[in-house]
């Protein structure tokens, strides 16, 4: 499939699912949230399909983690002092930083997060795109989970 179209089709399901998470848990929501969550998954998924199989997960989470910081960074400083909307504002968190535009109590929650990324990216590919071997997970040199096998070969 051509990049540009999986990478579209990525970023367009991580903003829906992003902004209705958001919506549910929160009553509201602002398309940048969206955005960020989209560019966070298409760039965690080209880094996830750039790693062996072999890469220890959580490293794979951590460096996803520290993508998905820097663009909440990037762009809660441009809302903070080109928009103005304070979209987000962690100024009340401990260990905030870059005017409370990210803080390390919620890089934890984008850890948690960056699994998500790696689960649904790879299965988005071997389920429905079709592509890629069946992916497996690693932790500390040991396989911890390989997805089903896919029923239906194209």
């Amino acid at each position: 499939m051509n990049k540009v179209i999986k990478n579209l089709i990525m970023f367009i399901i991580s903003f829906s699912l992003y902004i209705t998470i958001e919506v549910l848990w929160d009553s509201t929501s602002h398309y940048s949230m969206g955005l960020i969550s989209g560019f966070a998954f298409v760039i965690g998924g080209m880094l996830n399909d750039k790693f062996g199989w072999k890469m220890d997960l959580l490293l794979q989470s951590s460096i996803i983690t520290v993508v998905i910081t820097i663009l909440e960074a990037i762009v809660g400083n441009i809302d903070y002092y080109f928009w103005y909307l304070n979209i987000w504002d962690y100024s009340n968190m401990p260990m905030n930083y870059f005017n409370g535009k990210i803080c390390i109590p919620f890089c934890l929650i984008w850890l948690l997060f960056s699994f998500v990324v790696v689960f649904l990216h790879d299965a988005i590919n071997y389920y429905w795109l079709h592509e890629g071997e069946q992916p497996e997970y690693w932790i500390f040199g040991k396989r911890i989970w390989q997805m089903p096998e896919r029923k239906c070969h194209v």
